[in-house]
């Protein structure tokens, strides 16, 4: 019985012998296109055991997990939203818009809504402080700064920080 892989095979053989040199062409295409395909598994599989092995680190050690999102938010958010996210930063009374308290995400909704959150600090999600020049959209920023993928944890970070502080 022939797998699909035999039938590939047979087929790219049968072809080889008809057209020659632009079969052989072809069989080599696939071959690079496998190839390519291996090689980004295995890249993938690399980087999700190296964030597994850094998880893991980090917990062994003791470090807090939002150790990442509480820098960010001290260097992004705290001159609006003040050190405790009580809308109390340093520049908060310069701002047309006051900030707001950000402690307090979780009762105000009913419950800490990880979605709306990330979209607020992504900007896809229409909050009137984040309309103004006043306040940047974060995920745009991280985005310009850093590429796709850490914008994507930054976010996630900030988000997962948010909801440490949420007042109980």
């Amino acid at each position: 019985m022939k797998t699909g892989s035999d039938e590939l095979k047979v087929c790219h053989l049968k072809t080889a012998v008809s057209n020659g040199a632009k079969a052989v062409y072809a069989v080599k295409e696939v071959t690079m296109s496998r190839r390519i395909t291996m090689m980004a598994t295995m890249i993938a599989g690399f980087a999700l055991m190296m964030l597994v092995v850094t998880s893991i680190d980090t917990m062994a050690q003791g470090k807090d997990p939002n150790e990442r999102g509480r820098k960010l938010y001290v260097q992004y958010c705290a001159s609006c939203h003040g050190m405790d996210g009580k809308g109390d930063g340093s520049v908060a009374n310069a701002l047309r818009t006051p900030p707001s308290d950000l402690t307090i995400l979780a009762r105000r909704h009913g419950h800490f809504d990880r979605v709306r959150v990330e979209n607020s600090i992504q900007g896809e999600l229409i909050v009137p402080a984040h309309g103004t020049s006043e306040m940047p959209v974060w995920g745009a920023y991280f985005r310009r700064q850093q590429g796709s993928s850490v914008s994507t944890l930054n976010v996630y970070a900030l988000m997962k920080y948010l909801e440490t502080i949420q007042v109980r």
